[in-house]
């Protein structure tokens, strides 16, 4: 099996926010790992001086794009924080966050994808919504979802049909339910999952 590109950070932030990212670099084998530690890297540098969602891939995708990176990326930042019970999201051409509310349905948040990091045509836009107590942010990359031949709406409707236990449930147990009833059973392509829940 060939290493893939999906990675994911957590920064913590000042006023008791915490940044989590998810990105996916092109490709599969030793390169895309290797840009995949880069860009780990570089994400953790400029959150520490600059919190906001859509200035950080604003930033991330001039540095990658002025240094030559050869492996565009797709990348999602979710900035929560907890009191005031919202979080402020930003996509550079990643799939959209889903968010299980109390009641256990979840919901696709509706965040503006700008192009991939890399490509030097950085435009990216945050949305705010509400992310308080019971519920639960999932971040996720396409090899969850996707299948051959099939439509992505197609694939992101048999995500947002899972129904999470009703209330304050584990992340880790959410993230279990969420293979056994999303992934493929055979994947083709390498998957990450992010899960967190207010305190």
């Amino acid at each position: 099996m060939l290493v893939g590109g999906d990675w994911f950070e957590t920064v913590p932030l000042d006023r008791g926010r915490t940044l989590l990212a998810l990105g996916d670099v092109m490709g599969h084998g030793l390169d895309a790992a290797v840009a995949m530690s880069r860009y780990q890297a570089m994400l953790r540098v400029i959150a520490a001086r600059e919190p906001a969602p859509d200035r950080i891939l604003l930033e991330l995708d001039h540095l990658l794009h002025t240094t030559g990176a050869e492996r565009p990326a797709t990348c999602v930042i979710a900035v929560a924080d907890p009191r005031r019970g919202t979080c402020t999201y930003s996509s550079a051409g990643h799939l959209p966050p889903v968010l299980f509310g109390p009641d256990g349905r979840a919901a696709l948040q509706p965040v503006p994808p700008g192009p991939p990091l890399g490509t030097g045509h950085g435009q990216y836009v945050s949305f705010t919504g509400p992310c308080g107590p019971g519920h639960t942010l999932l971040l996720y990359t396409d090899g969850l979802i996707e299948r051959r031949h099939e439509d992505i709406d197609t694939s992101l409707c048999r995500l947002t049909r899972i129904r999470a236990a009703v209330g304050a449930m584990d992340p880790g147990e959410l993230l279990d339910q969420v293979l056994a009833e999303a992934a493929p059973v055979d994947p083709e392509d390498d998957i990450a999952l992010v899960a967190a829940r207010p305190k």
